[in-house]
């Protein structure tokens, strides 16, 4: 068994339902159940000597990155401190720019979080919608803009032991940038066993206003522009007039007051007199439980994703374990997440290619759309993630 620091920033209760938070914590969970000795190290104030993050105990230090390019005393201290086997690095693309990520003589482990687009890709999305959603958008413009040779660099330069990626999608991007196919391994997420086979609550379904003959779709997530809900809202009203039994249901921690107030667009697209009265927005915060039951009641998940926030967003695997048919975009790592017996693929951003997504998706009656028809994929449980990992570190 090894002694294992995972080194991120970020690391806070309410980050660990979020990607890439989710798998980092989880892995760092499913090595302590098989009997590793593994801290987290993280930054933000401390709420005393022995914290814990969900069962994992956490280190808080003021920063876990390099300021100013320099050396960053209080987490070489942190990690001597725990003197471990492993460190595993928590990386994007930006921290090849100026992060210094190994310590010597243990094994140092990186984890790529990040989804990689080419300049096209987000070409392709438009300069006012980048600018708009910037806060997104910024770090994989700034992705595409590092040259190989900088990457290639700081890997020579920090000497890792081994890089792990979600998707195989990632995996081959960073094959072209310039790293060698067996530097980096692919360890794909898991999912909660709550999602598995979860029925539909037909009451539940009632309680929130739909008939037992409307199409419900789904969409959950953050209802920011390029996440997809804008797009959606748009083509959601073309495909309701070829069907006038397509009702939208957008599940929201937002409410919408406050939603309206931050994004006038997205305001004028819920109070659009053509749709407004067959979307049903719930607003406010569901638990883990609630939310599975929510998309379980609808027949359709949407997550039109314009851009990905991070690497192997775990909606996807979650509605396919719901035996779900999936409306999503060909962008990023999304069609290798999805099935192909249960997914319909749309154009990011583009408005009619997302409407004829929705009318093949949701073609014949109600009972056809979700349940019996559709197959759930072997997803895995995180419990094989561990184990995949735990093996992984071992061989090392």
């Amino acid at each position: 068994m090894k002694k294992i620091c995972l080194v991120a920033s970020g690391l806070q209760p309410h980050t660990l339902r979020l990607q890439p938070w989710r798998y980092l914590h989880q892995v760092a969970f499913e090595l302590a159940q098989r009997g590793h000795t593994v801290t987290l190290i993280s930054d933000g104030p401390a709420s005393g000597p022995d914290e814990e993050l969900a069962g994992v105990p956490i280190q808080r230090i003021a920063t876990v990155t390099n300021p100013r390019w320099g050396h960053n005393t209080q987490l070489e201290a942190a990690l001597r401190t725990n003197t471990p086997d492993t460190v595993i690095w928590h990386l994007g693309k930006t921290s090849f720019l100026h992060q210094r990520f190994r310590l010597p003589d243990v094994t140092n482990l990186g984890i790529f979080t990040s989804p990689l687009y080419h300049m096209s890709e987000l070409a392709a999305l438009g300069l006012v919608r980048l600018i708009k959603g910037y806060e997104l958008s910024a770090v994989h413009v700034l992705g595409t803009l590092i040259p190989r040779q900088v990457l290639r660099h700081s890997l020579s330069r920090n000497l890792l032991d081994g890089l792990v990626v979600q998707t195989a999608t990632t995996r081959t991007r960073l094959i072209e940038l310039g790293l060698e196919p067996h530097e980096v391994t692919v360890i794909s997420p898991g999912i909660d066993d709550g999602w598995y086979q979860q029925q539909a609550d037909e009451s539940l379904r009632a309680n929130l206003g739909f008939t037992s003959q409307d199409k419900v779709i789904v969409y959950f997530g953050a209802p920011s522009s390029l996440r997809g809900l804008h797009t959606l809202l748009r083509a959601f009203a073309i495909a309701r007039q070829q069907d006038a039994q397509l009702k939208l249901l957008i599940l929201s921690r937002r409410h919408a007051d406050e939603l309206i107030k931050e994004d006038a667009q997205l305001g004028r697209l819920l109070n659009d007199p053509a749709i407004a009265a067959h979307v049903h927005l719930r607003s406010g915060y569901l638990s883990a439980t609630a939310l599975i039951h929510h998309v379980a009641a609808a027949d359709v998940v949407a997550l039109p994703f314009e851009l990905v926030p991070s690497d192997a967003p775990l909606s996807l695997l979650e509605a396919q374990a719901l035996a779900k048919p999936i409306i999503t975009t060909d962008t990023a790592c999304l069609s290798e997440l999805t099935s192909v017996g249960c997914r319909y693929l749309a154009q990011p951003a583009d408005v009619p290619s997302l409407a004829r997504a929705i009318q093949r998706a949701t073609q014949g009656a109600r009972s056809t759309l979700s349940g019996h028809h559709i197959t759930a994929p072997p997803i895995r449980r995180w419990r094989q993630v561990g184990t995949e990992w735990s093996h992984f570190i071992q061989s090392r």
